[in-house]
């Protein structure tokens, strides 16, 4: 009888015995599969593809992470001599597009995975306004994490839209940012196309310009400029409102519009500067960022009389 109830005992023992072999089994099973979501070290991620997306986190983390501002300047370089050898002038560094593609980096680090814009996150044109005064009319960016930064310029240099952001003729100014997470780099490069910021003085002058050679194209004289309190007054109305409607003097034209480069008069312009009964004008130049233009436009009205 007791031998009967020692091997009973035995056998159960064994049983819990396996039972937890397995569970250790199973456990260590999951932990490996839920460590293959990071890149092994020595191994390179696929090339990001614009607005494409890796898995993310349930529940995303703030990460621990160190900017690499020798990675940042390294990338710079290279941008550079990918652009001196395309024949495009180089790019030139921005501060504040440089913190902007630096808070980008982290949230991509903190969902570990690439993307141009997270939820809550504000769009790219809003990134760059908040963090920068440059006077940008365009912008892009190219995102991509990899162990080097040979490779991370490897992968953007073989993926065609990323390529054409690096190489783009239009931007003149880039902020890179770096983020190392243990064996990887998070790299956000922001680039715009930065344009002279003129004072309302200045801009109304160039308008003026541009009046006085169209009249000369017309085979018309100058028209004598006259005081632009008025004009002045109801541009930053406009801009104000954000809106063109807003009110202006009475004149026997009105044209009000939105411009990036004072230097390029609007189309509707050329019907009133062409009119050979005018024989004045005033300009009034707002230059101001709003919600609709967070990286600023100049608000302008032209008064003929």
């Amino acid at each position: 009888m007791r031998e009967a109830k020692r091997k009973f005992r035995f056998s159960v023992a064994i049983k819990i015995l396996r039972f937890f072999m397995v569970k250790a089994l199973i456990a260590f099973v999951a932990l490996t599969l839920a460590s293959s979501n990071a890149p092994a070290k020595g191994t390179q991620p696929q090339a990001p593809r614009v607005k494409s997306a890796s898995l993310s986190l349930a529940s995303p983390v703030t990460v621990m992470a160190e900017e690499d501002r020798e990675a940042e300047q390294e990338l710079l370089e290279l941008a550079n001599q990918a652009r001196q050898q395309a024949g495009t002038s180089p790019l030139q560094e921005d501060a504040g597009l440089t913190q902007a593609a630096l808070a980008h980096a982290q949230e991509m680090a903190n969902q570990q995975q690439l993307s141009h814009q997270f939820a809550g996150e504000p769009s790219l044109t809003d990134r760059l306004a908040i963090n920068t005064n440059l006077h940008l009319d365009r912008a892009g960016e190219n995102v991509a994490y990899a162990a080097t930064v040979e490779r991370v310029q490897a992968v953007l240099m073989a993926s065609l839209p990323h390529r054409e952001n690096l190489l783009n003729v239009g931007y003149n100014v880039v902020g890179i940012g770096v983020l190392r997470v243990g064996e990887v780099l998070y790299v956000t490069q922001d680039f715009g196309h930065g344009l002279p910021a003129y004072s309302a003085q200045a801009s109304a002058d160039i308008v003026a310009e541009g009046v006085n050679r169209l009249r000369g194209h017309n085979g018309l004289s100058s028209m004598q400029r006259l005081d632009a309190a008025a004009a002045q007054s109801a541009a930053c109305a406009m801009a104000n409102s954000e809106s063109l409607s807003a009110p202006a003097p009475r004149a026997s034209y009105v044209i009000r519009y939105t411009t990036m480069q004072p230097e390029t008069l609007p189309p509707s312009a050329g019907r009133a500067v062409a009119d050979r009964e005018m024989r004045s004008y005033s300009i009034g130049s707002c230059y101001a960022r709003t919600h609709g233009y967070p990286n600023g436009v100049y608000w302008m009205v032209l008064l003929f009389y």
